[in-house]
């Protein structure tokens, strides 16, 4: 198991071993450390096929990133070992007390040319390394987040609300809060798309700064942003709602010399035994249109 396969299986067995925690109606510990030692195993017997780990995501990004990753390791074993190989053929031509000297020299001389075609190929490898490394890194980047606010994306959304979803076994306190600007249309319009983005970004910060850690927040739609609460009883979950809507009452952007305030409308419910990930979304949008058509700048729980 090389370091990146480690802190891949790593990563993943915690975010597993976290929602388990979130689902559990009390705090076990003995199952958070058996889950632990179920880690500490496999990680000690390079094996990750007895872990139920998560899949992220099946798509092909991820395809692409996983068999950069494999040619990655190919490329680099391949280069530690023709480096080795070769430092070990020169000390055993040099060492050799039985060749001639002349057909010594010749022999090294053909093995020089050798390898340094070898070096060639191997200084195309590095370069090619180097742009798996970098393309690898920029897939981790952006895989899962929406370009323009950095939240996470509808890809993700369905990841991580199918994962949660599954879990009917479990008392899940999660909620979901839908929010939609009121009438960006006209931010647009009026001010342009420019200024539409720099107040998607604005609004993106604002939610985030009203969460907890843990909490998440993904680019919906358009000009729409649903939050995932985790460990949230309906107070909590209503609190939050109001936070979000406090916190952009009292802020306003300048963008060219011009103010724009923004409205908010949201909605929020309640995961349900039974529930899809459709039937939880939808439930959410019919509170979110209830905010919105008792007049806006509201909170309405379904």
């Amino acid at each position: 198991m090389t370091k990146v396969q480690a802190e891949k299986t790593i990563n993943a067995a915690f975010t597993t071993i976290l929602e388990k925690l979130q689902a559990q109606d009390d705090y076990n510990p003995k199952l958070i450390i058996d889950d632990l030692h179920h880690l500490a195993q496999a990680l000690n017997t390079q094996s990750t096929s007895s872990l139920n780990l998560h899949e992220v995501e099946h798509n092909f990004a991820l395809d692409y990133k996983e068999l950069a990753l494999e040619s990655l390791d190919s490329y680099e074993q391949t280069k530690e070992s023709v480096q080795r190989i070769n430092q070990e053929q020169k000390e055993l031509i040099k060492q050799s007390s039985i060749m001639a000297a002349d057909k010594s020299d010749k022999i090294l001389d053909s093995f020089n040319k050798v390898y340094d075609q070898v070096e060639s190929q191997m200084r195309e490898a590095n370069e090619t390394i180097e742009s798996l490394r970098s393309k690898i890194s920029q897939l981790e980047k952006t895989s899962n987040l929406d370009p323009l606010t950095r939240t996470y994306n509808r890809r993700a959304l369905d990841t991580y609300l199918g994962n949660l979803c599954k879990m009917q076994n479990k008392k899940l306190n999660t909620r979901i809060i839908l929010i939609d600007i009121v009438n960006f249309k006209n931010v647009n319009d009026e001010y342009g798309h420019l200024a539409g983005d720099k107040v998607l970004i604005v609004l993106a910060k604002l939610i985030s700064s009203c969460l907890r850690e843990g909490d998440k927040v993904f680019r919906f739609g358009g000009e729409e942003f649903l939050v995932i609460l985790s460990r949230a009883d309906e107070a909590t979950g209503k609190k939050v709602a109001e936070r979000i809507l406090h916190r952009v009452r009292e802020n306003t952007l300048f963008y060219k010399n011009h103010q724009i305030k923004i409205t908010l409308s949201i909605g929020v419910t309640n995961f349900q035994f039974g529930d899809s990930c459709d039937s939880f979304i939808d439930r959410a949008d019919k509170a979110l249109y209830a905010a919105k058509s008792a007049g806006k700048d509201q909170v309405v729980v379904g």
